[in-house]
């Protein structure tokens, strides 16, 4: 993904619900904490894989129990 197609995701008035949560979670966190995550190169996905794996949840949202998601998520 460009910044450019971050900056037309930004300006569209009619975006899908999954960006404006994206852009709200990143845009409303204190710089401190984006610049830590720049810095020291914060794995970010491997952050989210580990939460969803700790929901018990799969790919579909269906629960499948947590030894499973693990299965799945933290590959």
């Amino acid at each position: 993904m460009t910044y450019s197609e971050i900056k037309a995701i930004a300006s569209d008035s009619e975006s899908l619900e999954h960006w404006e949560a994206i852009r709200g979670m990143i845009s409303t966190q204190d710089g401190e904490i984006l610049r830590f995550i720049l810095k020291y190169q914060v794995p970010l996905e491997k952050f989210i894989r580990y939460e969803l794996a700790a929901r018990g949840f799969d790919e579909s949202h269906h629960w499948i129990g947590f030894d499973k998601a693990e299965k799945i998520w933290l590959k």
